[in-house]
């Protein structure tokens, strides 16, 4: 009864978020209107945002709420948003598909003084900003082409070149790689403790049968409770690697349209329109990039417990 009612809470208090995110989105994207620049004095004032939320909310009846001013061309957010979605949903399902992968394998085979010094080396790099990870990467890779000639990666995205790119890739698989690891290292090492798998291995089994069949089968649940806050690092990450790398991906968009003035310090043409679109595209991004997390975990456990 107690855990029915746990779950139903639970369910409750998932689906009021889901409810209340887009609200938070109107209100987010409109922060930027609550200043103006009064003879280079920022001043508080209510009402640009206030019109701006109620016209966007107007603008749902005839489409005009999705619609954005580039250069001198109205743009509709649908027709040019899908490439975007697309980059952005790319590289957190390949590159954290990935490193999620390496540290649910290192995780479970590495021991001792092997998972010590892994430990310490990816727990060294998950410490440092993903912005100045990105700036030493670019800068690593210019010294390296200068002195030896070699060529790791393009430092940024132009439109002659594939959205992959190698170093915005790499940086976006070292972050779930060490988180991951440092997941799966510590329950893997929990489950070992367990009376089943020391009956288990006291019984003759291969070791690597049981970490596998019944230490792994412990250890993909608890990853699949942590997917929240990988993505939530993922998604922070992503808005840093897009912007210093030049891809075209769905936050890109928002610093590339939404902020489209060239006066420092001035919110001129800021289109409030396609920031709450670009948002919003961010929470469906979290739920579809969830989603395929979540059914890449329930398969890896299905094949390493042999379930059917």
């Amino acid at each position: 009864m107690i855990a029915s009612n746990v779950k139903i809470r639970s369910t409750a208090l998932g689906l009021l978020a889901v409810a209340a995110a887009p609200a938070a989105v109107l209100l987010v994207a409109a922060i930027p209107l609550l200043f103006e620049n009064h003879g280079g004095t920022p001043v508080l004032v209510f009402a640009p945002a206030l019109d701006a939320v109620w016209a966007w909310l107007r603008g749902l009846a005839d489409g005009s709420s999705f619609q954005y001013h580039y250069g001198s061309t109205v743009w509709n957010f649908f027709e040019t948003a899908p490439l975007y979605f697309m980059v952005s949903f790319l590289y957190i399902a390949l590159a954290g598909s990935l490193g999620m992968a390496g540290g649910l394998v290192l995780g479970l085979t590495l021991r001792g003084r092997a998972a010590a010094v892994v430990s310490s080396i990816l727990n060294t790099v998950f410490a440092v900003p993903d912005f100045i990870a990105a700036l030493l990467l670019q800068l690593f890779t210019i010294v390296l082409l200068d002195a030896t000639g070699l060529k790791l990666g393009r430092i940024s995205y132009d439109s002659t070149t594939g959205f992959l790119l190698v170093l915005p890739f790499v940086l976006m698989t070292v972050y779930p790689l060490a988180f991951s690891f440092r997941t799966t290292l510590r329950k893997s090492m929990e489950a070992e403790l367990e009376p089943y798998v020391v009956y288990a291995l006291a019984k003759g089994l291969d070791r690597r049968t049981v970490r596998l069949r019944h230490v792994g089968a412990a250890v993909v649940p608890a990853m699949s409770a942590e997917l929240p806050t990988l993505l939530g690092i993922m998604q922070t990450n992503l808005f840093m690697t897009e912007y210093i790398f030049a891809l075209p991906g769905i936050t890109r968009f928002l610093f590339k349209v939404a902020f489209s003035g060239r006066r420092p310090g001035w919110m001129e043409f800021y289109q409030y329109p396609v920031a709450v679109a670009v948002l919003l595209g961010v929470l469906v991004l979290y739920l579809a990039a969830w989603a395929f997390f979540a059914l890449t975990l329930y398969l890896v456990r299905r094949a390493i417990t042999g379930e059917r």
